[in-house]
């Protein structure tokens, strides 16, 4: 499907997508409702997931590859499973802020319209999935056949680059209804500016964007018992991970005085592996200017064997 960028970032600024409807029930495992709020709020910016850089190399491989090769996936698919396109319709929107573009408009021989939704994994991330996919990718789904008034989505998982599944899903009205009522109070709190509560686990990075500017005030948090706590528990996280990192310096030191000069070995368990990383000679840039080089040294990476 060909998006307009201009159009699509506008369109994605006033609509809460599918992909990210799953913020607001607490299970996407990239986004946070806080993140969310702060995104369509403006106040935080939204990526740019095809972002490249200034060679032309992508930011993110993942969604690269998955970009690239999403095609192939769904050609593959209509070849299996004699898919039929239908009419593109562009975005689609529930004309109340939810909204968002589908892999795949298409007739299935035996289920009639429906959505198609490519996903790429690996296997062991697919065997965490267990009988079916996580919860965030089939209200993804179900959100576009409910857009789209369909009778339901085919999950189509390309597993480790050489196997694909298709996974079938009838449309859950139920659960379309509650995640269009979950966005309409989203974009009540947005428009009234309150801001849902952060999650401090995973909300650090979204807090230091929203608070990137800094003043010459001073705030007198006396009083507040949960400053002083997470203080505390600053301190004493940053202490075990200082203790941690020399643990791991002494083991790592161990396990060379063992391996010696050797590039693998095996114990109980465990093997440990050393790439020589060759070093970069001292060379003169100017006359009289030296940049320093870099010595060779040895990388070491250790593998816990399965039972």
């Amino acid at each position: 499907m060909s998006i307009n960028p201009n159009h699509d970032a506008i369109f994605r600024a006033k609509h809460v997508g599918a992909s990210e409807v799953s913020a607001l029930f607490g299970c996407n495992p990239w986004l946070t409702e806080f993140e969310l709020w702060h995104r369509k709020r403006g106040t935080i910016a939204t990526p740019d997931f095809n972002a490249t850089r200034p060679d032309g190399s992508p930011e993110n491989e993942r969604i690269y590859w998955g970009v690239k090769l999403e095609a192939a996936i769904i050609e593959a698919a209509f070849e299996r499973y004699g898919y039929v396109d239908r009419e593109d319709k562009g975005a689609l929107s529930n004309g109340q802020g939810l909204g968002g573009h589908p892999d795949r408009m298409v007739t299935c021989p035996q289920r009639g319209p429906i959505i198609l939704e490519t996903k790429m994994v690996d296997w062991l991330e697919r065997k965490k999935w267990g009988e079916e996919p996580p919860l965030h990718y089939l209200l993804q789904g179900n959100t576009y056949a409910g857009l789209d008034y369909v009778n339901g989505f085919d999950m189509l998982v390309l597993v480790g680059g050489n196997q694909l599944e298709r996974i079938q899903y009838d449309f859950r009205p139920k659960l379309f209804a509650e995640a269009e009522r979950r966005v309409r109070e989203f974009w009540k709190a947005v428009a009234d500016g309150k801001e849902p509560k952060p999650d401090y686990s995973r909300d650090g990075a979204a807090l230091k964007e929203v608070y990137s500017e800094q003043g010459d005030e001073t705030v007198n948090l006396e009083g507040d018992n949960r400053a002083a706590i997470a203080a505390a528990e600053y301190l004493a996280a940053a202490e075990e991970v200082k203790l941690a990192q020399a643990r791991k310096d002494a083991a790592q030191a161990e396990l060379i005085g063992k391996l010696k000069d050797a590039a693998v070995g095996f114990m109980d368990g465990f093997t440990i592996k050393s790439t020589l990383v060759a070093g970069i000679p001292d060379r003169k840039a100017k006359p009289d200017e030296i940049i320093r080089g870099r010595k060779p040294y040895r990388r070491f990476s250790i593998k816990e064997l399965e039972a």
